[in-house]
């Protein structure tokens, strides 16, 4: 009897640590970040340098924006400038808000792709979500922020689990919002996780990039390359299942 009971008990590991490995990598590779990654000829942190934009009614309909790369996470070459390209009106917009004469540019992590003739057009999912510098220097994503998703621009539960509350410095750490009254004001600080101070709102939560980065990690990467990190993943988890039942059959066979 005690020689079937640690036969089983390995198994049941095993098999646990299987299903457990299966099913983490199927939620990891189906998340929608790790798709627009990999379907995106270019992502990267840039740092907005300049617009030339057409306008109608006050909102742009067509034009340039002009960006500095700060960081690369998947390019077909070396790229340091680029142009973003974009026309028209869609459900999904790659424009972007001209900053004031003198203020330091917003960042964004964007995702691109390859435009026919020259330079890049946004994702047609979107293309851009706003990055700020924390307090210890690091980039974060601004939470929540539509282009998250989710109710008022939480995100999903992937996304809500990376969340950390912050100081920020820099461009847009700190949101003018003189031309609102004080109960406007207080009611998008409580939606959006902002702090009121005088006409100002001020970002107090973000998602360190560093962590954003693991939900797209798979998308960064060509398909074979994809492949092979989901199977290292894989085998490292059934090695560590193997040990643990061994460890469970060895005690199981000391009693």
């Amino acid at each position: 009897m005690r020689f079937q009971r640690t036969l089983q008990i390995p198994f049941a590991a095993l098999l646990a640590a299987v299903m457990l490995s299966l099913g983490n990598a199927s939620a990891q590779d189906e998340h929608w970040l790790a798709d627009r990654a990999a379907t995106s000829d270019v992502v990267v942190l840039a740092k907005l340098d300049r617009t030339d934009y057409e306008y109608a009614r006050g909102f742009p309909v067509d034009g340039r924006a002009w960006f500095d790369v700060l960081l690369s996470y998947k390019a077909p070459r070396v790229v340091e400038r680029f142009i973003v390209k974009e026309s028209g009106l869609k459900d999904v917009e790659c424009y972007f808000p001209e900053t004031a004469s003198g203020a330091e540019n917003p960042r964004y992590l964007l995702f691109l792709v390859t435009d026919p003739d020259d330079g890049y057009r946004g994702h047609p999912e979107g293309c851009a979500f706003e990055v700020l510098v924390g307090a210890d220097n690091g980039y974060a994503i601004r939470w929540p922020q539509p282009a998250l998703g989710g109710e008022n621009g939480r995100g999903d539960e992937a996304l809500q689990a990376l969340v950390r509350p912050m100081s920020f410095q820099g461009p847009r750490s700190r949101i003018d919002a003189s031309d609102m009254l004080a109960h406007q004001r207080r009611a998008r600080a409580e939606a959006q996780f902002m702090r009121v101070e005088g006409t100002a709102l001020l970002p107090t939560r973000g998602i360190p990039l560093s962590d954003f980065r693991r939900l797209m990690r798979d998308g960064l990467v060509n398909e074979d390359g994809a492949m092979r990190a989901r199977e290292q993943r894989r085998a490292a988890t059934l090695r560590q299942a193997l040990d643990e039942a061994n460890r469970a059959d060895a005690d199981g066979g000391g009693e």
